[in-house]
């Protein structure tokens, strides 16, 4: 009798557990606005990495590739952001439909700046680029794409389009992103980057648990994110979350002397030469991080960011600018007019996210559009996109 009291409370105690467990995942899809900030964070950051996988396929030779014939939605700060993809007439090769259409005068090559994440297609900067110029626009940006990979997929995707100008957005994470995929490629594995890579920072039951479960994201958040400090900045309606352990400050060593770097070079290098087959101009975009822009406020929540000089935070991008100009490649560097806005009390970057708002996409544009006039690029196709000057006033 004894034996069968424990039973029953035992599994008493077991439907408990599985009912509370299912309550606690319930009450954040149900009531998403009842949950704290930082959780609400937590979820969207992992909503958004599953819906992000859910895009992709794995390509042996470009790691991985977006999937075509998407229509969704995306998980974005305070928003869902609608995401339709096409193909590009080259195999299972998607690409993000801004609204823009063929034939293409300019392809934009990147990550998930270039891509143009946490913003709808009307506020893409490519888009706005194409509207203020006049010029049909593609991006082809990625999220996650490491400029080696940006390599192969002009190579492979170049002659189909034929495009006259070749933009490359390059953000400073791409240092390490390069070094993975050398690695990836000189690994001899016969799974994708993308299979590879996951297996190298959590396995198949985790991924699987981080996709469905939001008390698993909790606590893996916790385990991974725990020891970071975050600090709230909200003055003079600009409203930021900084990280006293910035992911850039290893960027910051050694700035153009790093195996990264090196592989960086090597990429732009190789672009040229494929640009200059399809007789295509090529011009490098440099975008800087929100803590560089900002870093008269940043530096505030970093230990020792008293010490580090504007010319400390930009001496990557010098050197990746040194690089371009050995190598006789154009450049526009968006870190003077973003600093300038950013002075004038604009938030040009989200609260959480590292990615730009959509005033952000604005300025950049414009200082893009002001670059290339600068440098004279692009006026010989004003026949082909049927206006008299390539830029509007």
């Amino acid at each position: 009798m004894q034996s069968g009291n424990a039973k029953m409370g035992l599994m008493a105690a077991v439907l408990g557990l599985v009912f509370a467990l299912a309550v606690v995942e319930a009450i954040p899809r149900l009531l998403p606005g009842l949950m704290p900030g930082k959780v609400q964070s937590v979820q969207r950051l992992y909503s958004a990495r599953s819906a992000w996988q859910n895009m992709m396929a794995g390509d042996q030779e470009l790691g991985f590739v977006l999937k075509p014939g998407l229509d969704m939605s995306f998980p974005s700060e305070g928003r869902e952001i609608s995401l339709r993809t096409s193909s590009i007439g080259v195999g299972e090769i998607g690409f993000r439909d801004i609204g823009t259409e063929a034939p293409y005068d300019v392809i934009a090559l990147g990550d998930s700046f270039t891509f143009c994440d946490d913003a709808p297609a009307e506020n893409c900067w490519v888009r706005l680029l194409s509207e203020r110029t006049g010029l049909s626009i593609a991006t082809l940006g990625v999220n996650g794409y490491s400029n080696l990979a940006e390599s192969r997929l002009l190579k492979k995707v170049g002659p189909q389009l034929k495009p006259r100008i070749i933009l490359v957005g390059f953000f400073q994470n791409d240092f390490k992103d390069n070094l993975h995929f050398d690695n990836w490629s000189k690994s001899g594995s016969e799974d994708d980057y993308w299979t590879w890579m996951s297996n190298k920072r959590r396995s198949g039951t985790s991924d699987f648990f981080a996709k469905h479960s939001f008390v698993y994201r909790l606590i893996d958040a916790a385990r991974r994110y725990g020891k970071r400090e975050t600090f709230e900045y909200k003055q003079d309606g600009l409203e930021f979350v900084f990280r006293a352990d910035g992911w850039w400050r290893t960027v910051l060593d050694n700035p153009g002397q790093t195996p990264g770097y090196f592989l960086t070079e090597r990429a732009f290098g190789e672009m040229k030469v494929t640009a200059d087959s399809l007789d295509a101009k090529l011009v490098v975009l440099l975008f800087p991080f929100k803590e560089q822009v900002y870093w008269d406020i940043a530096r505030r929540y970093q230990r020792g960011g008293d010490e580090i000089e504007l010319e400390d935070m930009d001496a990557p991008l010098a050197a990746v600018r040194g690089s371009l100009e050995r190598q006789e490649i154009d450049y526009c560097d968006l870190t003077p007019d973003l600093r300038e806005s950013a002075g004038e009390g604009r938030q040009l970057y989200l609260k959480v996210g590292a990615h730009w708002t959509d005033e952000g996409n604005q300025l950049a544009a414009e200082s893009i559009a002001r670059c290339l006039a600068g440098h004279g690029i692009g006026q010989e196709l004003g026949g082909r996109s049927n206006v008299a000057s390539l830029y509007r006033n």
